[in-house]
């Protein structure tokens, strides 16, 4: 079994980065929590900025036929903005699509693009759009245009060059993406030292989960004792709370001056 490493290890593989800032882009309320709660609360403890987006507003997200999609999206909004305060977050970022409505098209790539180079993160965290069989599409489609807003996109000039011309943003390319959903991941945050702050997180989705933190944290220990039982474990020696990754470097770049603008002569 590959061995947990905790955060500051993370921190140690962004080497030579000038401002502890990471994102979070994720389909729905809720998905950030899940996917990536405990890794958010100890870079937030550790001083890092985290910034949070949703690309959809979660509006198909019920059974209950009395629940309208306004009503639903509202209240959604809502508890992803209590998630985000819990884990120390930033106020969170909403893209507004429909849910189910995400396509990984040039749309959705230029509004990635723009908030990676207005927030500049050295450190990325999104679903693997790239795992066979994922569960949701949106999960699938922000994964991708995620990865493809990093490469090549947000670092070339000529790539949504309205932002740079008209909006004074400039290129960026983080240092490292980490990817929630994964096969094969290869890398593990232990997430124990705040597993009570993510399952706070969690619970404050009130739409989804519809249990208290300390119902969910009981049935969470419930389900590890079932499943260290069923490895043949000893079911008293609870494995720690693990969060797991797949990594993407990408090479620093040297800072760049931007190209003289000179003026036209009259």
């Amino acid at each position: 079994m590959t061995p947990a490493i905790d955060v500051t290890t993370v921190e140690s593989l962004t080497e030579n980065i000038e401002e502890r800032r990471a994102f979070v882009l994720t389909a729905h309320p809720d998905d950030s929590e899940f996917m990536c709660g405990g890794t958010v609360a100890l870079l937030t403890a550790a001083g890092w900025t985290v910034d949070m987006l949703i690309a959809t507003n979660g509006n198909k997200g019920t059974k209950d036929p009395r629940r309208t999609p306004q009503m639903l999206a509202a209240e959604r909004e809502e508890e992803q903005r209590e998630a985000a305060r819990i884990l120390g977050a930033n106020e969170p970022i909403f893209l507004g699509f429909g849910d189910g409505a995400l396509r990984a098209d040039h749309e959705l790539r230029g509004l990635v693009v723009r908030q990676l180079r207005r927030l500049r993160p050295m450190l990325v965290i999104t679903w693997d759009g790239f795992r066979p069989g994922f569960n949701h599409r949106d999960h699938r489609y922000i994964g991708q245009a995620t990865y493809d807003a990093i490469w090549p996109d947000t670092d070339d000039r000529l790539f949504f060059p309205d932002q740079i011309e008209e909006e004074g943003l400039e290129p960026h390319r983080p240092q490292m993406m980490l990817l929630a959903g994964a096969t094969e991941p290869d890398i593990y945050v232990d997430i124990e030292p705040v597993l009570e702050t993510k399952v706070r997180a969690v619970s404050a989705h009130v739409s989804q989960v519809g249990r208290t933190a300390e119902q969910l944290m009981q049935a969470w220990r419930e389900r590890a004792k079932t499943e260290a039982a069923s490895r043949g474990e000893d079911a008293t020696d609870l494995p720690r709370y693990r969060e797991a990754f797949r990594r993407i470097e990408w090479p620093r770049q040297p800072r760049r001056r931007p190209p003289l603008r000179t003026r036209r002569a009259r």
